[in-house]
């Protein structure tokens, strides 16, 4: 599993609700054109069969610029598509069904929220990485905890498992957590809602180099 741990930096992309599967693989294709290291396929309103559809698009895609993809939630999808790993939340199956069932090349990330509690147990239970947050007020979680930069540099220095800073991050914010040391963000509508994805793609990504690249 350890191989993995080199690509949980950079900008990782989260896919927005867009029933419009050209609009979807359009705006993903901006986003590794502007620099994504990490695509994550999430859905949580349409059917079975148009996540599968669309999932499977976004993988053909990701394979042709060699970007990892992830999915949100659906062991059983990342199985049927052969994707790169899995994402789970609190209310989703456990990480040692999902290991059980993907094996250990797949890519596994947890998320924490706002719980040290969380990450030390993803951590034991063999998580690939963690996702910490919401880390400033967000819309597409609008009641979502939110985790203190305290929290984050404890994160940081205490374990050698990748962090992933979601929730609410912009182009101004993400300098903060950039000087705290992270070297992972992931965004949906700070992404797919801007006018120029690429090029806002292309910003986070500059920003987030001065730490993966060192």
């Amino acid at each position: 599993m350890m191989e993995n741990l080199h690509i949980i930096n950079g900008l990782y992309a989260i896919t927005p609700e867009q029933k419009n599967l050209s609009i979807l693989s359009s705006q993903v294709e901006s986003c590794i054109k502007g620099g994504a290291k990490l695509i994550q396929y999430r859905s949580k309103k349409l059917s079975k069969i148009d996540r599968k559809k669309q999932a499977k698009q976004i993988k053909i895609l990701c394979n042709s610029y060699n970007i990892p993809l992830i999915i949100n939630d659906d062991i059983e999808l990342c199985r049927n598509l052969d994707a790169d790993g899995v994402h789970l939340g609190e209310d989703d199956d456990s990480l040692t069904k999902a290991r059980k069932l993907l094996g250990p090349s797949k890519i596994i990330g947890i998320s924490c929220y706002n719980s040290i509690d969380r990450v030390k147990i993803a951590i034991d239970e063999g998580a690939n990485y963690v996702a910490l947050g919401a880390c400033f007020s967000s819309n597409t979680k609008k009641n979502a905890p939110q985790v203190s930069m305290d929290l984050i540099t404890l994160v940081l220095k205490e374990f050698k498992i990748p962090l992933v800073a979601i929730g609410g991050i912009d182009t101004e914010n993400v300098e903060l957590l950039v000087k705290e040391g992270v070297k992972c963000v992931a965004l949906i509508n700070g992404l797919f809602k801007a006018k120029d994805v690429e090029k806002t793609a292309r910003i986070y990504t500059n920003i987030l180099k001065t730490n993966y690249e060192r």
